[in-house]
């Protein structure tokens, strides 16, 4: 009995988990606008002219602005001189050069190949076995040589319940495709194969 009940508790945990956190990020967010952005406002502005909610507008006038900029010449040059300056500075170049290209790998429209997921074979003490992963390269050419070579590929394998992975250089044949979305699969992996079908959890026995 404890344990039925233990399993209908943990089923509605999983189910209104990610709910409960999207509501609250989204509440942190305005409140976070409202509270700076709010203030600020009541400095600058005349007495008796703010008006609670101010903030928030505001917070999203300029989110807006900021996107509507993006594409201007000066915006741009501007930001790609932060990037020079971020990419001479050891410890920020790593972290903000792995974000970059990890956010920008899920994100940005590219060939088909480099959203490609994948099952590397792998053989571990005579057990075969499989592991999901992202291919993120096949053309090593333009990296130092014994990176990679020809019949090689690059495919990221993510680890579950954790932000981090491994890289691994595997010929072409030890992996193979998966008909699957980078984004259900990634959602497959993290959380250990918990997620399985357009967001619905596996079942506990």
């Amino acid at each position: 009995m404890i344990r039925r009940l233990g399993k209908i508790m943990f089923q509605g945990l999983v189910a209104i988990l990610p709910a409960v956190l999207t509501v609250y990020i989204l509440f942190w967010l305005v409140r976070s606008a409202e509270t700076v952005l709010g203030g600020l406002l009541e400095v600058l502005l005349p007495q008796g002219w703010y008006i609670p909610g101010m903030g928030l507008l505001a917070g999203l006038v300029a989110t807006f602005l900021c996107g509507l900029t993006l594409n201007a010449f000066m915006v741009r040059r501007l930001l790609d001189l932060g990037e020079v300056v971020m990419n001479r500075i050891p410890l920020v170049k790593t972290l903000y050069g792995s974000l970059k290209d990890f956010i920008g790998f899920f994100t940005a429209k590219r060939d088909s190949q480099f959203n490609q997921v994948v099952s590397v074979d792998l053989d571990f003490g005579g057990t075969p076995m499989r592991m999901i992963g992202f291919v993120t390269r096949s053309d090593f050419s333009d990296l130092p040589a014994g990176i990679g070579n020809e019949g090689e590929v690059a495919v990221y394998l993510p680890l579950s319940y954790q932000i981090g992975g491994y890289t691994v250089i595997v010929p072409r044949s030890s992996v193979r495709k998966v008909d699957i979305s980078t984004h259900r699969a990634m959602g497959f992996v993290v959380t250990g194969g918990m997620v399985t079908d357009k967001g619905k959890h596996g079942d506990h026995h």
